[in-house]
């Protein structure tokens, strides 16, 4: 099971919003700095969000920039999400080193779109679910489909995705923990393996998202807590070394 330290950006900056309302944001400095104190607490990946082209659907050069200082500075596996509407922005952004692509809005108003990418690009693109009262969310959490997170999860099974990344919406940024009741009946009824998103607050939910590893859960997303000091990076990485080890 792999812990994310998440990092979003806007303007440059390292930012956290609460339940994705851009109103709420709180600026947390230099991405580079925050990535590289990740490392230092022994992260391996790293899971970032562009929230300008979440909403804009363009990429700013300074967000490239900022991508390519820190892949070469950490050496960390990176996906990014946010905007990623395109084959081209994929490739894009594989070119410079990111690990893998998250897809959202794109695979939500196109589905041939998202069966397309994982045919061309496989483990490389994988789709976040992000759902408000069970429905999914698109453009920055600002729209919602007609469409429930539980058949879009079937429907990029079927496509060849083999992991997703959920997000519960209420949950996010509220430092109340994780939904991973909703996650885990997301991963028995898909068939997708889940990489659980929003409300991570303590070393609970790292112990939770463990409990869960045979029934789908396959990592956790952190951000705030991190930011917040609710959850010690470190030693969330070194519970889930040595708990592993023993199975």
């Amino acid at each position: 099971m792999i812990i994310l330290p998440a990092i979003d950006l806007i303007d440059g900056q390292a930012v956290r919003l609460t339940q994705g309302d851009y109103g709420s944001q709180k600026n947390y400095g230099d991405p580079l700095a925050l990535a590289l104190s990740y490392v230092e607490n022994g992260a391996t990946h790293l899971h970032v969000v562009d929230l300008d082209a979440a909403k804009s659907g363009e990429t700013k050069a300074t967000t490239r920039t900022i991508l390519q200082s820190i892949i070469k500075e950490t050496g960390l596996r990176i996906e990014i999400g946010g905007g990623i509407r395109d084959q081209s922005s994929i490739e894009q952004w594989l070119s410079l080193g990111v690990w893998r692509c998250i897809l959202g809005t794109a695979a939500i108003r196109n589905p041939q779109f998202a069966r397309d990418m994982v045919e061309q690009f496989g483990e490389q693109v994988i789709v976040g679910i992000d759902a408000k009262s069970g429905q999914v969310a698109s453009d920055g959490w600002t729209q919602v489909a007609d469409l429930s997170a539980v058949d879009f999860a079937k429907q990029l099974h079927e496509f060849g995705y083999k992991s997703c990344i959920y997000t519960d919406i209420a949950k996010d940024g509220m430092l109340a923990g994780a939904n991973f009741e909703s996650s885990v009946a997301l991963a028995k009824t898909s068939g997708l393996t889940v990489i659980v998103s929003g409300g991570v607050k303590d070393i609970e939910d790292v112990k939770q998202a463990l409990q869960y590893q045979e029934e789908g859960i396959a990592g956790i997303i952190a951000g705030k807590s991190l930011v917040e000091g609710t959850l010690d990076l470190g030693k969330a990485i070194e519970f889930v070394k040595q708990t592993t080890a023993k199975e």
